[in-house]
């Protein structure tokens, strides 16, 4: 019984944190508000195992943002990430597109 409540004790957890991906947001760029209006600079897609729980190398953004600028960001499943996630998805794998904008 004990082996029992364990395991369900772990899955419960498990799936309570699915889709939990965290992207690292850095750099010396000011964030901007959602409602600003943009270009688009950059576009990264971050690998997640567990579900998300679990981040595949680099997730941070540091590398994107330019200096001393404005900046939004957007993390989204695009098509392509769906895709992924069908074919890998099987093995826990999960995939998120991270897009920077420069506003004014």
């Amino acid at each position: 019984m004990k082996k029992l409540f364990a395991s369900l004790f772990l899955v419960v957890f498990c799936f309570a944190f699915i889709g939990c991906a965290t992207i690292k947001v850095g750099g010396n760029a000011q964030l901007a508000p959602t409602s600003s209006v943009g270009e688009k600079i950059a576009s990264k897609r971050c690998w997640f195992a567990l579900w998300g729980l679990v981040p595949l190398g680099d997730n941070t953004t540091d590398s994107m943002v330019p200096a001393n600028s404005k900046v939004r960001f957007e993390t989204k499943m695009t098509t392509v990430d769906f895709l992924l996630g069908l074919i890998v998805g099987g093995l826990t794998l999960q995939t998120k597109t991270v897009e920077v904008y420069q506003t004014k």
